[in-house]
């Protein structure tokens, strides 16, 4: 039998071990992460342009001064077989913001005049709320096929590359988005996302 003071001290050692388990078998399992406020001006607007051919799109800045896109991504529609991307250009750099390339195949869930009647509301509220004007820009060249299985349906609040940009790429008066589409392919661009800031 050990003595007295070797079994407090084999007890405090128990306890604590019980402690420092408690604390970290919910940190291993759980992997919390610590998340911060950070102030953005996020915006939203609807456009629903649907397109045959590829087009690029003027976007500018209503205030006329440079803004910083943080963040750019979309939402919308395709529908046939061919391939599509596009992509946020600010002079020589360009962005991927959505490509159905690789994805899987999915149909488009939301059909007939309930989205006619959402759009239009949703164009009424944005409408007053918007830093970006988007203006029909030139024609372009469909660059050939972008690789193998594309998927057609919808897709919602896209963003591949366009994520996170960085400011000194991203901040400007005038941006272009680039829409490319697969002749026989239509592509519905619903509504953009981006973020100021």
């Amino acid at each position: 039998m050990l003595p007295e003071k070797h079994t407090s001290n084999l007890r405090k050692f128990e306890y604590i071990f019980i402690v420092v388990l408690i604390i970290a078998i919910p940190l291993i399992f759980f992997r919390p992460s610590v998340t911060g406020f950070v102030a953005s001006d996020t915006k939203a607007q609807i456009l629903n342009i649907v397109l045959s051919d590829s087009q690029a799109f003027d976007l500018k800045s209503t205030s006329g001064e440079p803004i910083y896109i943080s963040s750019f991504s979309m939402s919308g529609d395709i529908t046939g077989e061919g391939d599509a991307a596009v992509y946020l250009v600010n002079g020589a750099t360009r962005s991927l913001v959505y490509s159905n390339v690789g994805q899987k195949r999915k149909p488009s869930l939301i059909t007939g005049a309930a989205t006619g009647i959402a759009a239009a509301h949703a164009v009424e509220i944005e409408q007053n709320n918007q830093s970006i004007i988007v203006e029909e820009g030139k024609k372009l060249t469909w660059p050939g096929n972008l690789g193998e299985n594309s998927a057609s349906g919808s897709f919602t609040a896209v963003c591949m590359d366009s994520c996170y940009l960085d400011a000194s790429n991203f901040t400007a008066n005038n941006f272009e988005l680039q829409v490319f589409v697969e002749p026989g392919t239509t592509f519905k661009l619903q509504e953009i996302l981006y973020t100021i800031g």
